[in-house]
């Protein structure tokens, strides 16, 4: 790749960090059901109360624009949820929370601007 982008009259270095710079509102597209399965994988890890290693997983789904997963990665850092699920070691995050439920708003879901009110309201 090097010697392609030497004959090409580019800087190595430069295309290798290009490659690996993408925006951060970057969509990478999944197919459905891989986004269903990890979906599925990161319900069971939260209610194993392995919150942390269900984020991971949502991220990815949520990554590629799925509305479902930003709610619910947004649900992993609101403090309102976390005292639901009764979770304990988990701080919550609530620019986090608002981030995720914004782009779940923007990934059309209809319960995030509802979120965001709720978060609003507890600030005030």
């Amino acid at each position: 790749m090097a010697y392609q982008s030497a004959l090409q009259g580019r800087a190595p270095a430069t295309d290798a960090v290009a490659e690996l710079t993408t925006p951060a509102d970057a969509i990478h597209h999944l197919d459905p059901d891989v986004i269903a399965s990890l979906l599925r994988r990161a319900d069971a890890l939260i209610a194993s109360g392995d919150v942390a290693a269900a984020r991971l997983v949502l991220r990815r789904a949520a990554d590629a624009g799925d509305a479902g997963a930003a709610m619910t990665l947004a649900g992993t850092y609101d403090p309102a949820n976390l005292a639901k699920l009764g979770v304990h070691g988990i701080v919550p995050d609530v620019a986090m929370a608002r981030s995720w439920y914004e782009k779940a708003r923007k990934f059309g879901s209809a319960e995030a601007p509802q979120r965001l009110e709720m978060l609003a309201s507890k600030r005030q």
